[in-house]
This record gives structure tokens, C-alpha cells and sequence, in this order.
């Protein structure tokens, strides 16, 4: 992709993400502004399940690939 059609790109979604925060937050004077902050919920599950527990936890492909490993054995 040419650059100019990655900037298209950012401006696009930055446009569409602008308008689910109108949708999500009309209420809001500036919900605009809120348009790179639209998770609801920071837990494990929504968010990095390595920063809540302090790398103990497993991704999501860690533990699919840990149930092949033990499947193949």
C-alpha cells in the first residue's frame, strides 16, 4: 500500500470511530474526543491479560497451543 492510501485509511477510521463515539456518548459536548477510548471495560478478558496479572497468564494462541502439544502427546 502506498502511503498516501494508509493515511486514506487512518482518516477513514478515525472518521467512523468520531461517529460510534457521537452514537455511544450523545450526551457528551466533546465525544469526539473519547473516539480512541471506546472499551467499556478494562479486565483480563476485554484487555491484556498479561498486564492484570503480571505476565502469569496465558494468550489466547498460548493456550491453544498448549492444548495441541498435550493432544498430540
Amino acid at each position: 500500500m502506498s502511503d498516501e492510501m494508509k493515511r486514506q485509511r487512518r482518516r477513514r477510521d478515525a472518521l467512523r470511530m468520531k461517529a460510534k463515539a457521537r452514537r455511544i456518548y450523545p450526551d457528551r459536548l466533546k465525544a469526539h474526543y473519547w473516539a480512541d477510548r471506546l472499551a467499556v471495560c478494562s479486565c483480563a478478558m476485554c484487555g491484556n491479560p498479561r498486564h492484570v496479572w503480571k505476565g502469569e497468564a496465558e494468550t489466547v494462541q498460548e493456550w491453544k497451543a498448549r492444548l495441541r502439544e498435550t493432544d498430540e502427546d
